[in-house]
């Protein structure tokens, strides 16, 4: 732990990685030669006496062991939404791996719901694992650390649970974390903006981290299954970027996304970013 609050990310793929399990195309096939590795979105925040990690996926021993922290120093867990990487980790708390004690578990009503209907995840808060922690949608949570957490409600095939992103603020700088959602003509409306940019600027953010899942829509046949804005269609929304405007960077970045090997295709960004693995950010 550190005691200047700084956010660390984990991981920038969406919740397969890549390799990605079952898939042998170029991409897969060149990472797995070169023994390379992405793992799915994460981020973990620290301060001097605090370990949060938002969404916990399964290669939390991997990750911890390439960006240097012990997994049982985590004090906190936050959940983005009930989709496979994004909570696949929590049975590594348990006794079957680690076995530990009173580690606070933030999730919504919805999302919490999922974790007590779920008789594995439920055995982990009735073993005490985890202790439960229910958050309001827009209502921020200061923790012991100085930092506060907002909850924002985002769209995004609520089949399982609600989604949220996540915006952290600490005393110097303020980040967004929205991994996942459906698509910006809602997100935009349901927050009462027109653009990403004036929503950003509301919120006060200096870094963004956004859903960055697939480059255009012609990716993969059944695309239109897993609704995400394309990286395409957030630039056209965003324009090149501009002195004032917020440090923004993709994740969650689907291993059929050829921004993932093509530097052509990263010049086209207009001066934003896709995020790299183990990069920080003062908070």
């Amino acid at each position: 732990m550190t005691g200047t609050p700084t956010a660390m990310v984990l991981g920038i793929a969406q919740d397969g990685g890549v390799p990605h399990a079952g898939c042998f195309c170029n991409t897969c096939t060149s990472f797995h030669a070169q023994s390379s590795q992405l793992f799915p979105t994460s981020l973990f925040v620290t301060t001097e006496d605090e370990l949060h990690i938002i969404d916990v996926s399964r290669q939390l021993d991997a990750q911890s062991r390439s960006f240097g922290f012990n997994p049982r120093d985590i004090t906190d867990i936050w959940i983005t939404h009930g989709h496979l990487g994004h909570i696949d980790g929590l049975g590594l708390f348990g006794k079957e791996v680690m076995g530990l004690r009173g580690v606070r578990l933030h999730a919504s009503t919805s999302m919490m719901s999922l974790i007590r209907s779920t008789p594995r995840l439920q055995n982990l808060l009735e073993m005490g694992v985890f202790i439960e922690s229910i958050f309001e949608s827009n209502i921020e949570i200061s923790t012991p650390g100085g930092l506060t957490f907002l909850p924002l409600p985002v769209p995004h095939r609520d089949e399982l649970s609600d989604t949220h992103a996540f915006v952290i603020r600490g005393p110097r700088r303020s980040l967004l974390h929205l991994p996942d959602h459906d698509e910006w003509e809602l997100t935009l409306k349901n927050h009462g903006h027109s653009s990403i940019i004036d929503w950003l600027s509301f919120l006060k953010v200096d870094v963004a981290l956004l859903d960055g899942t697939f480059w255009n829509e012609e990716e993969l046949p059944s695309q239109a299954l897993v609704p995400h804005p394309t990286i395409e269609e957030s630039l056209r929304r965003l324009g090149p970027k501009k002195t004032n405007y917020p440090d923004i960077r993709f994740i969650h970045i689907n291993h059929s996304n050829p921004i993932l090997v093509d530097e052509e295709l990263r010049q086209k960004l207009s001066g934003w970013a896709l995020a790299e693995q183990g990069e920080a950010f003062i908070l």
